[in-house]
């Protein structure tokens, strides 16, 4: 759907818990970004990356992200610009089909030759794009069904942390926390276990945010994090979450999907079956003990919390490994460790789990002609700015395939 509708039913499930599968956090118009703190920070290094940035201003981002260090949009200035890239591509001769499901490929001689819709209307197509998110479950089936070539890859899970957002700045900024200058903090945490075959590390990390229910699936408790432009909500969230990999998932392309979405519905079940999710105290996490929501924050997540042991809803190994990175992160941060922070399950969509195979140079499937596999939810890219990144080279290799610059 449109940004403005989709706002309206993830409001909805927030409020109500009634869900919609085909317009939330993960859908519609903007994608999962939509609902993100907006960051556009990469390790990526490429020359394109100014011109990227300036047609976001263009589209309505604030200007800041052109000369920030860690230029961010937020939540809310990111929809305005999503609406500006839509209107930007209409008028350039393009459309969006709102409301459009892709069900199947048009496939002749191991060619792609188009798209088929859920309503049964073919669309033809000189070349595909596929750029479809990395929670498209029903996309990633459908491709194994027909033979394209896609592979399990590793990612993480784990849970959302929140602290209060002056506890982070003061450890980040001591006696400067609180000035106007410096804004709300943020943090990037890691700790490898002795033998380092696990690692706990804090992903997108969102100051002055809050912790957002992100199902795309009935019957699934999904935890991820957003923010505002200001950054104001006086709390501090991140993902704390912990590789895996096929010797926890097993083997089979779609392997990694199926795990997710198991730990997915533990949470679930566990938390009342009512979309609430499972939380408890970092003190009561840490020891072992009763769960308890009582802590140092008022919880962001809606539509609301069950306390609930996370180790009933992750795996052993997950849970150990987080355990020994948060008593790690409290030697580094202080106060981070101390137990009022409020721990969310489950964080399970920090990557894609799968990786849709293309060529290194010319970017199309390596199974399926004028197929071109792109972005994050093809696994090959980690974020806004790394995903519009790849997505200009694909656009450049379409472009020099079928209409070289001369």
């Amino acid at each position: 759907k449109p940004v403005a509708q989709r706002v309206q039913d993830v409001q909805r499930f927030w409020q109500t818990g009634e869900f919609n599968p085909a317009s939330n956090v993960q859908f519609g118009e903007g994608g999962a970004g939509t609902f993100s703190d907006g960051k556009l920070t990469t390790r990526v290094n490429d020359p394109m990356m100014a011109e990227i940035l300036q047609l976001f201003v263009d589209a309505g981002a604030p200007e800041n992200i052109l000369y920030e260090h860690k230029p961010h949009v937020g939540t809310d200035k990111l929809r305005a610009m999503v609406q500006g890239l839509s209107r930007r591509i209409a008028e350039l001769g393009g459309s969006v089909r709102y409301d459009a499901h892709v069900v199947d490929l048009d496939i002749k001689n191991n060619a792609v030759q188009g798209v088929i819709l859920d309503g049964g209307e073919r669309l033809a197509a000189g070349a595909v794009v596929l750029a479809c998110g990395h929670s498209a479950r029903d996309t990633y089936a459908m491709l194994a069904r027909r033979g394209v070539g896609i592979v399990a890859k590793p990612f993480a899970i784990g849970v959302r942390i929140e602290h209060p957002q002056e506890l982070i700045d003061r450890a980040q900024y001591g006696s400067f926390a609180g000035h106007h200058l410096l804004g709300a903090a943020d943090y990037a945490l890691v700790y490898h276990t002795q033998d380092k075959t696990r690692t706990a590390y804090s992903f997108c990390m969102c100051p002055g945010g809050q912790v957002v229910a992100a199902a795309s699936e009935a019957g699934g408790v999904v935890v991820n994090g957003m923010s505002m432009f200001k950054r104001d909500s006086g709390i501090a969230n991140s993902a704390l979450v912990v590789n895996v990999d096929s010797r926890d998932f097993g083997e089979g392309a779609l392997a990694g999907v199926e795990f997710q979405r198991r730990y997915e519905q533990l949470a679930y079940a566990a938390a009342g079956s009512s979309y609430y999710a499972p939380a408890q105290n970092l003190d009561s996490f840490l020891k072992r003990r009763t769960p308890s929501l009582e802590c140092l924050v008022q919880p962001s997540y809606r539509p609301g919390l069950t306390a609930c042991s996370l180790d009933k809803v992750l795996p052993a190994y997950v849970t150990d490994t987080l355990r020994e990175g948060i008593t790690s992160f409290g030697r580094k941060l202080a106060g981070y460790g101390d137990g009022g922070a409020l721990l969310t399950g489950v964080e399970t969509r920090t990557s894609a789990p799968v990786r849709i195979e293309r060529d290194r140079q010319s970017y199309v499937s390596l199974t399926h002609d004028l197929l071109y596999p792109c972005g994050e939810g093809a696994g090959y890219a980690g974020g806004i700015m790394s995903a519009a990144l790849d997505g200009y080279h694909v656009a450049r290799a379409i472009m020099e395939r079928f209409a070289p610059v001369k």
